[in-house]
């Protein structure tokens, strides 16, 4: 699954292709966590709020530390309009805000 293969004279790699969606930091709108329980796990969801109108799932956490750390991370990539690498499946176009 990691071969690579070119795309309009860029090398990429094949699970790129089929399962990485790129976001600009610029197009993030809001970054929302959501809270809730598994058991009797609290675990968040961090969901990206674009300029499209489209929220997309980045990804769930049951680990505090963890989550803040991808947190900020995110805040820090919207700032400076870096790149975020999304699963293409984490897409959730009806959800709300």
């Amino acid at each position: 699954m990691n071969a690579i293969r070119p795309v309009h004279g860029i090398q990429v790699r094949e699970h790129e292709i089929n399962f990485v969606r790129q976001i600009h930091g610029v197009q993030v709108k809001d970054i929302i966590t959501k809270f809730f329980y598994q058991g009797n796990q609290l675990c968040f969801h961090i969901l990206l709020h674009v300029e499209s109108g489209e929220t997309v799932l980045f990804q769930e956490f049951d680990d505090y530390s963890e989550y803040k750390k991808v947190f900020g991370d995110l805040q820090a990539a919207r700032a400076n309009d870096i790149v975020i690498k999304i699963p293409k499946k984490n897409s959730v176009p009806g959800m709300a805000s």
